[in-house]
């Protein structure tokens, strides 16, 4: 969800732990791949549109990434920014990460746009990414189209209403409404109801999973 203002919040980590665990960890995951594809900060940088200093930051965990600079360090590196999220927590999970329980799932908070998604994805999962997203009456994805790389996506409409664009169509779905459309469709979304509005969505990753940093992206 690309917007200039918001701010890739931190889901909750566990008791104890610092906040700053996933700053670090995407910070980690975004040097390796850097340096996988033997370029300088100095050349991400450029090639983002962000200074030096900021993309240094955000490698060592001091910084944390915005929603836009995620999707262009992604784009960058030929990564889905799902991947860059569900990594974003280091953790093995439950039977060899195939089983993630419940109050163990990780959280986006994009509380300034009206949106939290809670990742139902568990650690093992590479090829595919499942979220629920609750949005607030008036929550939206901002007012320009944008894109997320490859892959599918599909949704259902849980509870309340969705105003789905996509190219220059536009569509109200209500409750019990499923969707489609391509990652690579330009769209926005917003809830135009007064009540929160709850969605299911299904994500396929055709780009390498981040974490898998051995072998070279497709």
């Amino acid at each position: 969800m690309p917007s200039d203002a918001a701010a890739l919040s931190k889901p909750s980590l566990a008791a104890g732990r610092p906040e700053s665990a996933v700053d670090m960890w995407l910070g980690q995951q975004l040097r390796q791949l850097r340096k996988q594809h033997g370029r300088s900060l100095a050349d991400v940088a450029q090639a983002c549109g962000m200074s030096l200093g900021l993309l240094s930051q955000i490698e060592r965990g001091l910084s944390s990434a915005s929603v836009k600079t995620l999707h262009q360090l992604a784009r960058e590196f030929g990564v889905s920014v799902n991947a860059l999220l569900r990594n974003a927590e280091h953790t093995e999970g439950e039977d060899g990460g195939r089983v993630a329980r419940a109050g163990t799932h990780r959280y986006i908070d994009l509380r300034e746009k009206g949106i939290v998604k809670e990742m139902y994805t568990p650690p093992a999962c590479r090829s595919m990414d499942l979220c629920r997203a609750t949005i607030e009456p008036g929550g939206s994805t901002g007012n320009e189209l944008f894109v997320t790389g490859q892959g599918e996506q599909i949704g259902v409409v849980l509870k309340g209403t969705l105003e789905l664009w996509v190219g220059d169509r536009v569509v109200l779905l209500k409750e019990g409404d499923s969707f489609c459309y391509a990652s690579s469709t330009p769209r926005r979304w917003r809830n135009p109801g007064s009540q929160a509005t709850e969605v299911i969505w299904a994500i396929s990753n055709i780009n390498q999973a981040a974490g898998d940093v051995t072998q070279p992206p497709p």
